[in-house]
């Protein structure tokens, strides 16, 4: 072959994808260091963008590392603890978890068909440990959560979440409930793939918030989908519920997740939910 036909020849589509998904991993790594040892808001945003870019470049890939084999019916989820039981935790801890169908366990089953996320064959994994968002930011659910409150110096201009409910066909289960704002799942973070039912007192399973991608990379919510993060601290006010103390209303920060899986980051209060 000639030098000049050489030249002429690009990159195949696939070669693209490799290198893109290559890129959004690298990039994840750099945006989320040393993201639990402080830097405030704009570290929390940082943070929960990079854990969000680092699902859709699994997504791209359509696996997830270690080569685990799940490649069917594939989600790619973000969680966030929600147990207000463990005030250090509660509200801070973010996980990403991966679920699907090995080819080995597949048979015959079409992976459309396979709606129940919670009993085999499904099973689900942790490709990393459990992170902390930064110290002082926390997590703010939706309004709807009537699980938290929320407790200002000044009251007006509560902000809050929004995470609607899963877009596609998932039954409900006591481990994974796909139409609450947000979504909850029952998880015990684990490199293990394994069916969320099969996770039992040994695992110390925990709810957690979850926003999904679809296997395209794109988001699985119906409307918009708003992270909002507060400068504050949370304390459990019993019965399994908690409180978010935040200074002012300017303590407040998003994370907006596109249509399209891309995310950006805003300051502005018109982006996020008033409390109702």
């Amino acid at each position: 072959m000639s030098a000049r036909s050489l030249a002429r020849k690009g990159f195949t589509l696939v070669e693209l994808l490799v290198v893109i998904t290559i890129i959004l991993l690298i990039s994840s790594l750099f945006l989320g260091l040393n993201a639990g040892d402080g830097g405030g808001l704009a570290a929390g945003q940082r943070m929960l963008g990079s854990s969000i870019r680092t699902l859709r470049a699994m997504a791209l890939m359509n696996r997830g590392p270690g080569g685990t084999g799940i490649t069917h019916a594939p989600r790619y989820r973000l969680l966030i603890l929600n147990d207000p039981d463990d005030e250090v935790n509660h509200l801070r801890q973010v996980v990403l978890a991966v679920g699907g169908v090995s080819s080995a366990d597949l048979g015959a089953n079409n992976p459309a068909s396979i709606t129940n996320t919670s009993s085999l064959p499904y099973k689900w994994y942790s490709p990393e440990p459990p992170q902390m968002l930064p110290s002082g930011v926390v997590f703010v659910p939706p309004a709807a959560d009537v699980g938290t409150s929320m407790q200002l110096a000044v009251a007006a201009g509560t902000r809050r979440s929004n995470v609607g409910q899963v877009a596609d066909n998932i039954t409900p289960s006591t481990q994974d409930q796909p139409a609450s704002n947000p979504p909850v799942m029952t998880f015990a973070p684990t490199s293990q793939p394994m069916a969320l039912a099969a996770m039992g007192a040994d695992f110390n399973p925990k709810k957690w918030y979850y926003v999904e991608l679809q296997g395209s990379g794109a988001s699985n919510h119906l409307g918009r989908t708003v992270l909002v993060l507060a400068l504050g601290s949370v304390r459990n006010t019993g019965a399994g519920r908690a409180a978010i103390d935040v200074a002012s209303e300017n303590q407040f920060a998003a994370v907006l997740l596109r249509p399209n899986g891309d995310i950006s980051m805003t300051l502005d209060s018109e982006e996020m939910d008033k409390a109702k």
